[in-house]
């Protein structure tokens, strides 16, 4: 092989511009996205086709002599969707690898959200039971199962950040201690850790009342039920250690840093913020989550430290399981 051959495409002026001009797409015409699209699109027609066939026999009372056959359509369907998924991510990596360091090199934020939703999901179809358990609080749930629904969303994140995002180097620069080191990036977490437990709890508050007034009944959120009935064991690493990181590398790590070097600071910071809050799947927790999103931007935008805003999200955490926990084993209880 020449060394012709081997060169990287011509690399177009607009590749180096300035934040919100990203020529996604325009960059290398080798990696088109079309079959990323066909199985997205086929693979939730199969999908559907295989949960439907299984919704109709249950409904219907329809005989069919192997169901499992349209649950296996239905599993393959999935496959076929996290696999148009990840060509698309792939692709990204690919399409973008010739932009500045400067730049955010890897694939769109939402998109690996949704993929790694997708394999969550996947991951605890096999935990039904234990799932309408933790919704309803009624019941005993397996270790297992605790382990599986409190981790696996985080979990996802982690596996698309490493594979997309750390490996190929798409955000090149990434402070994860910032300047001053570990102990000042504790300190700091800790401190607006704190104070961001309370401006989350009376936000909270407000949004409780406010769903009241309008005749909606708050729910809590699934941690927050976890805590009632998992073993502690499991619940309080899942909730203080777990998600904090996973959830500071992915929304600040990436989600805010990406949108920050492509769209500027204002769309990083609220737009970070607010897909922090909509991953959570809580109407009473929209506002409060929100609002911990635009402060855990701001401590890792100005401490450059990833530590920082993990320790203050684990401090956030931390506080609400100790109380919730206290609550649940009667260490002390509110005056009547």
């Amino acid at each position: 092989m020449t060394e012709e051959a081997v060169q990287p495409p011509p690399i177009p002026a607009q590749a180096a511009a300035a934040p919100g001009h990203s020529p996604l797409g325009a960059l290398d015409p080798r990696w088109p996205s079309w079959p990323g699209w066909l199985g997205i699109v086929l693979g939730f027609l199969v999908m559907v086709a295989g949960l439907g066939g299984l919704a109709a026999i249950q409904v219907a009372r329809l005989r069919f002599e192997r169901p499992e056959i349209l649950a296996w359509v239905a599993i393959g369907g999935a496959v076929l969707q996290v696999s148009g998924l990840t060509w698309l991510a792939l692709r990204g990596v690919l399409v973008r690898r010739w932009l500045a360091p400067t730049r955010y090199r890897g694939p769109s934020v939402i998109l690996l959200l949704i993929l790694a939703i997708f394999l969550s999901t996947a991951a605890v179809v096999p935990f039904s039971a234990d799932a309408t358990v933790l919704v309803t609080g009624r019941g005993q749930m397996s270790e297992l199962g605790a382990l599986v629904l409190l981790t696996a969303t985080q979990v996802a994140l982690l596996a698309v950040t490493a594979l997309f995002v750390l490996l190929p180097d798409a955000l090149h620069g990434l402070s994860f201690l910032g300047r001053r080191g570990a102990a000042r990036s504790v300190g700091i977490g800790l401190g607006f850790g704190l104070v961001a437990w309370i401006g989350a709890t009376l936000a909270s508050a407000v949004a409780a009342w406010l769903l009241t007034q309008a005749g909606i009944r708050p729910e809590p959120q699934a941690a927050e039920q976890a805590l009632s009935i998992v073993d502690p064991l499991i619940a309080v690493p899942a909730v203080v250690i777990v998600a904090p990181v996973a959830e500071e590398l992915f929304f600040r790590g990436v989600a805010f840093n990406a949108w920050l070097r492509e769209y500027g600071y204002r769309r990083a910071l609220f737009g970070s913020a607010l897909l922090f809050a909509l991953i959570h799947g809580s109407l009473l927790a929209l506002l409060p989550i929100f609002l911990l999103g635009i402060g855990l931007a701001l401590v890792y935008d100005r401490s450059h430290s990833l530590l920082a805003s993990m320790v203050m999200h684990a401090t956030v955490n931390g506080i609400s399981v100790a109380l919730a926990l206290a609550f649940r084993y009667d260490l002390f209880k509110l005056p009547v």
